[in-house]
């Protein structure tokens, strides 16, 4: 789901700050929801999330500066389909481009916050420049829409080519439906069959897809998690292949991205959080991957980053700050409240499912938790008593699940992202997007441990105390 709270209008404003990560960036930077970078006429361009879709230039990738933007106002045809839309609304989510046969076709979403009631819209070009008597922006109308009884939501689109250059669009969702892919006419940029379901069942998402084709595989990206909130925000980049477009996706470990699989490739790091809008980029005979983050030395404001893309030996993308950092080192801790001073326990047996508390510190081994790296930046985190491990209650992402112990089954809901917070840690589940709270802020023995979206407050704060090996 896309937002329009203040730091989101921040990114029409100029930005010089540079990034501490592989690309230095200047200029015009500011952008949430990035479309990929796409280069024209020896220059490249990018559009984002905002008033009539606006647009980046650059001629190095490197710095960027403001370019007109692309429509005149939302068409009338997108308003009378979403009429919960203000009249004068003319922001557009979540934009991409790609060149299709000597004109630039480039897909966006207009919706409403919280509505499945949305649209996704195209409009054509024979150049990106629009400072050229070339540049023209026809509107070729609807492509896909959704209602209150779709099971998808018509946002996010991102075109992409097969192997075979036949064109398809992949879309959606934040809800039950997913990430959907249909094939598209070339011609009329429309869709030409059916759609088929590439991911669904996350507890936190998915949506902002992408797809790359590197032989032999197809990689489908896709974010999960919580975006649009500062430097709070637990959106990540998740990521599964396929030799077919259509499917089946599936993670480093085997699990079908239709039922709920992703394997991690880019989380927060330093001080960008929230990664997500994967594009990727090539240049001077490299990879690049593009995509937005906040920026927590400006409040958290939206920025583009910049990093160059790496592929492992058995053919996974890797990005190069997210696989190898962790906050915390390996080893048993007593993990303790910073609101109340009490100590993260197992509520009273080893039973698959047993409630997390929080407790007085009585050195019992119920109390203590091995942190066990886990790849890609992620931790299991067991209870030495019983030897299970934290986890998700039945992968419910909603606020106010509760956090017990269970076997070890190697999903999502029991991956948890350790993470630097004022004055300790948050864990950060893989699988739901939130973090592990003290119910109500409560101080006192007993109360239960559950997951909510993670605000910043000190019952959402751990310490670790290291007891050693």
């Amino acid at each position: 789901m896309k937002r329009r709270p203040a730091f989101v209008a921040a990114v029409l404003m100029a930005s010089a700050a540079a990034r501490a990560s592989a690309a230095q960036l200047s200029g015009d930077f500011g952008a949430h929801d990035p479309s990929r970078a796409i280069r024209c006429d020896g220059k490249y361009y990018f559009y984002c999330t905002g008033p009539n879709c606006p647009a980046r230039v650059s001629t190095d990738l490197r710095h960027w500066t403001d370019a007109p933007p692309v429509l005149r106002g939302v068409p009338q045809w997108a308003h009378q389909l979403v009429p919960q839309a203000k009249k004068d609304d003319t922001w557009i989510w979540a934009p991409d481009v790609i060149s299709v046969g000597g004109l630039y076709y480039l897909y966006y979403s207009f919706s409403t916050f919280g509505s499945k009631t949305s649209v996704i819209g195209l409009v054509t070009s024979p150049t990106l420049d629009a400072h050229s008597p070339r540049c023209r922006w026809t509107d070729r109308g609807l492509v896909v829409a959704s209602n209150g009884d779709s099971n998808f939501n018509a946002i996010d689109p991102a075109p992409a080519f097969d192997a075979q250059g036949n064109l398809w669009l992949t879309y959606g969702s934040w809800n039950a439906g997913g990430i959907q892919l249909v094939p598209l006419d070339k011609k009329t940029g429309k869709p030409a069959s059916k759609s088929y379901f590439l991911a669904g069942g996350q507890a936190a998402g998915p949506e902002a897809p992408y797809l790359h084709y590197r032989k032999p595989f197809y990689y489908l990206f896709e974010n999960e998690g919580v975006c649009c909130q500062g430097v709070k925000s637990t959106y990540r980049i998740m990521m599964g292949r396929s030799r077919s477009i259509t499917g089946p996706y599936l993670d480093k470990n085997g699990r079908d991205l239709a039922r709920g699989g992703g394997s991690l490739f880019a989380g927060a790091h330093g001080n960008e959080v929230g990664p997500g809008h994967m594009g990727i980029v090539a240049k001077d005979g490299q990879d690049w991957f593009t995509y937005h983050y906040y920026d927590a030395r400006q409040n958290g404001r939206p920025m583009l980053g910049l990093d160059l893309l790496a592929w492992t030996a058995d053919g996974w993308p890797k990005a190069p700050f997210t696989t190898s950092q962790y906050a915390l080192a390996e080893g048993v801790y007593v993990i303790v409240s910073k609101a109340s001073g009490l100590a993260l326990s197992v509520g009273g047996d080893s039973a698959d499912g047993a409630s997390l508390t929080q407790a007085v510190y009585a050195k019992g081994k119920s109390q203590q938790w091995r942190v066990t790296h886990a790849g890609d930046g992620l931790c299991r985190i067991t209870s030495i008593g019983s030897g299970k491990v934290m986890d998700l209650w039945r992968c419910n992402g909603a606020d106010g699940t509760k956090i017990d112990q269970y076997r070890w089954l190697d999903n999502p809901c029991q991956h948890w992202k350790i993470e630097k917070a004022a004055g300790g840690f948050r864990m950060v589940s893989l699988g739901g997007g939130g973090a592990v709270s003290v119910a109500g802020g409560a101080k006192t023995p007993g109360a239960a441990i559950q997951e909510f979206q993670f605000r910043g407050g000190d019952h959402q704060i751990w310490r670790f105390q290291r007891l050693g090996n």
